[in-house]
């Protein structure tokens, strides 16, 4: 990556948490919701049996919501255990999000207390966090690169969802030849499929 490639990243994630920031609670929860909503009624939502969410930091969008439509559709739900020493995640079933279940790690996220890993083959969407996206399926992380790697271990068929505020939606994300895209961006307000997505609504 070159210093203007970083420059620019750089410059965007905090563009991007200066708008996160500006949001009150009750436009986050709205949009949320309505979020979570695009994201139920798509085709490819209710086909997965085996489905994996982020665990959002206060400034991301509560995934609650989809997580009940989850575990009331009687889908296998995991979530990521970071190993922050290895920067490496794997993914865990959860059955879920309760106190006795989930617990909060050195870096403010939530994060199993138990249970063994799913491997990563058997996962159907995968609901990724991000910073920022473009229509192109491009996102922009936090830096550590965590799901880059996670989302180049998935299964061919596996669908990628980047679940966002539509306020995080940009025209270019700058990336790096490490990135890897989403298959699906869903908002608030849209459903964008990425070129050369394989996913069916």
């Amino acid at each position: 990556m070159t210093d203007a490639e970083r420059s620019r990243k750089s410059e965007t994630r905090s563009q991007m948490r200066a708008r996160l920031a500006k949001m009150n609670p009750t436009e986050r929860h709205d949009a949320a919701a309505a979020a979570c909503r695009q994201l139920a009624s798509l085709e490819i939502f209710r086909h997965a049996g085996v489905v994996m969410l982020y665990m959002p930091l206060a400034e991301e969008l509560d995934l609650t919501p989809i997580a009940i439509s989850c575990f009331q559709a009687g889908k296998t739900v995991c979530v990521p255990r970071v190993d922050w020493k290895r920067r490496d995640m794997e993914p865990v079933e959860v059955t879920s999000f309760d106190d006795h279940v989930m617990d909060t790690d050195s870096h403010g996220i939530r994060t199993p207390r138990g249970g063994a890993p799913l491997p990563a083959n058997l996962i159907d969407l995968v609901v990724v966090p991000g910073l920022a996206f473009d229509t192109h399926g491009f996102r922009l992380g936090r830096g550590g690169g965590y799901y880059d790697r996670f989302l180049a271990r998935l299964r061919r068929s596996a669908t990628s969802v980047g679940l966002v505020f539509d306020i995080q939606i940009i025209d270019s994300v700058p990336v790096d030849d490490r990135d890897v895209t989403v298959d699906i961006i869903v908002t608030d307000r849209r459903v964008a499929r990425a070129n050369g997505s394989h996913a069916r609504r």
